[in-house]
């Protein structure tokens, strides 16, 4: 596979994620992690059965485009600095294997006549604070993908510096969240450093979609 396919390939999977994680982590998960949910989530779980399985397929899918992830971004940037390029996918297949296992917390849900409310929202919990330790990973992993971009040297200096913000903002935020999940500051901080967090890798995405592997860019 040449560059230029490779860069097409990321860059699609790299949409795609973001489709994906937009609906099961951003709509439908938020249906579910409601404030003082406790005591009513199994009814809710209940009756809205089809949107917490769509949910679980769409975080599948994401699993499987990190992985993928894990190796073409690896094999795009690698001419660039080996080293960076493989410790980079190296951390990604980590943060993907915690997201994994974060996953199952929520799996575990799906046997709703033998789980109650609470334990419900338990694992629920679980899931967010396992994907928390994850994302201070990835956030690692988006470093170096921006030091990479760097090195590149055809990447637009905005698109790498909006990586390195994103992976800056992903370490502070989750390990305030490891330390105080239920922190109003924390909450604050994270609607401010959404934005960033989001087109760190949509940036990288379209760029590598336009220009990525080509000749002359």
């Amino acid at each position: 596979m040449n560059k230029r396919r490779i860069a097409l390939l990321s860059g699609w999977s790299l949409i795609l994620m973001a489709v994906f994680a937009a609906f099961s982590v951003g709509y439908a998960f938020s249906e579910f992690n409601q404030p003082d949910q406790a005591a009513s989530l199994k009814d809710k779980l209940l009756s809205n059965q089809g949107l917490y399985r769509m949910m679980l397929i769409g975080i599948t899918l994401i699993l499987g485009l990190d992985l993928l992830l894990s190796y073409t971004l690896y094999r795009y940037f690698k001419d660039d600095h080996r080293k960076i390029s493989m410790t980079s996918g190296v951390l990604r297949l980590i943060y993907t294997l915690i997201f994994a296992t974060a996953t199952l917390y929520l799996a575990k849900n799906l046997n709703v006549h033998e789980v109650t409310s609470q334990m419900m929202d338990k694992n629920i919990q679980s899931f967010q604070t396992i994907w928390s330790v994850g994302l201070v990973i990835f956030g690692d992993h988006l470093i170096l993908i921006g030091i990479l971009m760097k090195l590149h040297q055809r990447i637009p200096r905005i698109l790498w510096s909006l990586a390195l913000i994103a992976g800056i903002s992903y370490i502070i935020v989750h390990l305030l969240k490891i330390v105080s999940p239920d922190s109003e500051f924390v909450s604050t901080l994270e609607m401010i450093l959404a934005l960033p967090m989001a087109i760190g890798e949509l940036g990288l995405a379209i760029w590598l979609i336009i220009k990525g592997g080509k000749t002359k860019d």
